[in-house]
């Protein structure tokens, strides 16, 4: 199958970026539906769910994720989807990127 941008790239920092970012469809069971996953990708990203934890580094990049669907995503400070993907490990994953990037929980 062929890979090309979706119409969902104007969201990711790239059409390019997005392209790179569909070999995470099938860690999200969505193996040979590559725009299935941008276009979760894209719903996570508007999701104002109170449960996914936010936080922000110095530089504007905001860390989100929600335990509860293991779903992971950081989002330039242009508002644009950097990546997506369902971190192999549990809440304590974020905690430490948090430790280790963040500046500010949102």
């Amino acid at each position: 199958m062929e890979k090309a941008p979706s119409e969902y790239a104007k969201y990711w920092t790239s059409p390019e970026n997005e392209v790179k970012h569909f070999k995470h469809a099938t860690q999200f069971g969505l193996k040979g539906y590559p725009y299935k996953y941008s276009k979760k990708a894209v719903d996570f990203f508007n999701d104002k769910d109170s449960n996914i934890r936010k936080f922000t580094t110095k530089d504007g990049t905001i860390y989100r994720y929600r335990e509860s669907t293991n779903e992971f995503m950081m989002v330039s400070r242009d508002g644009k989807i950097i990546t997506y993907y369902p971190p192999r490990a549990d809440g304590e994953y974020f905690e430490n990127l948090f430790l280790e990037y963040g500046y500010e929980w949102l």
